[in-house]
């Protein structure tokens, strides 16, 4: 799927347009279905108005292509209106159940599904791709202005149970363990949690998808050559909830709260049992301890929107002490995102992007036991 502005000024598709005698065509089609292209008929959208008009091409049609520099979109395509703008997006995404394609990159964006090396990830396998989760994925992200090819892959990783970026033959790729997607499911919650409401679809969403942009803000950070003060995988862990933090509010709130799901556990016992022992190296690795990545994600959301969080802090989950200061540090992240990212991202895409609603509940019976 590639996604191109088309400008309003663009008139050479008028060219191939014969803006007369077709309203009766167009009328008809609307009244018995779907319509349909037929040969050398066409479509001219006015890229001021957005008024969609039907013609027939004049003459011979390949010769019009030719002169007119057209393109060849492909499978299919949709135009789509953001603001002032139009879109088009070639390749769309398919219907449930389509057989999934990994060679067509997402404004350089590019996904693949690999096959498992263990038989025990077949079923996820299948049921990753039937849903369409990288292509979802890969849509969200689609805003981003990348120079250069990035790849998104799940794969075997031999018991590894994690996601990663680095380079794989100079393409930057961010990787997926079957192990850790199928970690997230078996660990989800059996139903709603008692404080923070999670349900188990949103537990499993959310885990994901801070997974996944934690790594694309690796990706992020190294293609754009983003500056950055602090441990990288703290601006990773910061990134993620912050892209969250922009897809409508109540998508929002279900998916950060099931990020935390992942370490809430570990607060919940300590709730119990305040006394923390752990040996001094637990505290030198790269990443943040559980605990201090479950309360930055909720202070980051709380600091965004402390009335749409505000049971985070009602619930003691987290600590006044350290809300009272989530605002500066939301704010702090906030500006540095859109002093040297925000230039990176086509601004009218994203806003029609983060008005979808993203990886909807299925059925109990379909889900992955």
């Amino acid at each position: 799927m590639n996604v191109r502005r088309l400008m309003s000024g663009t008139l050479s598709a008028a060219v191939i347009v014969l803006m007369s005698g077709l309203s009766t065509l167009a009328t008809a089609q609307s009244q018995n279905g779907p319509a349909m292209l037929g040969d050398n008929d066409a479509i001219f959208i006015d890229g001021k108005t957005f008024k969609a008009t039907p013609g027939k091409v004049k003459g011979d049609a390949a010769s019009r292509i030719k002169t007119s520099d057209a393109q060849e979109l492909g499978q299919g395509a949709i135009i789509l209106r953001a603001g002032q703008k139009l879109y088009i997006v070639d390749a769309p995404p398919r219907q449930a159940g389509a057989a999934a394609t990994d060679d067509a990159p997402v404004n350089n964006i590019r996904i693949a599904y690999e096959p498992p090396k263990n038989p025990d990830h077949q079923v996820l396998y299948e049921m990753l791709k039937q849903r369409q989760v990288l292509e979802m994925l890969q849509h969200m992200l689609s805003p981003f202005q990348f120079p250069v090819e990035l790849t998104i892959k799940t794969m075997g990783c031999d018991g590894l149970s994690d996601f990663w970026f680095s380079y794989d033959d100079s393409v930057p790729t961010v990787h997926m363990c079957y192990e850790l997607l199928q970690h997230i499911i078996k660990t989800k919650p059996e139903e709603v949690t008692p404080v923070l409401k999670i349900t188990p679809h949103d537990a499993v969403v959310g885990q994901f998808l801070f997974w996944s942009l934690h790594e694309v803000g690796h990706a992020v950070f190294h293609i754009f050559e983003v500056p950055l003060f602090g441990r990288e995988e703290d601006a990773a862990d910061e990134f993620s909830v912050y892209m969250l933090l922009h897809f409508g509010k109540d998508q929002a709130h279900r998916w950060v709260e099931g990020a935390a799901y992942a370490q809430h556990q570990f607060v919940t016992d300590y709730k119990e049992n305040p006394e923390v022992e752990k040996r001094l190296e637990y505290f030198s690795g790269i990443h943040g301890t559980p605990e201090q990545r479950f309360y930055n994600g909720l202070c980051l959301a709380y600091g965004a929107d402390p009335v749409l969080f505000a049971d985070v802090a009602e619930s003691g989950f987290l600590p006044k002490m350290r809300a009272d200061h989530c605002e500066h540090e939301y704010q702090t992240f906030d500006y540095a995102f859109k002093t040297v990212i925000r230039p990176h991202i086509d601004r009218q895409l994203a806003k029609a992007v983060m008005h979808e609603m993203w990886f909807p509940d299925v059925p109990a019976e379909q889900a992955t036991k």
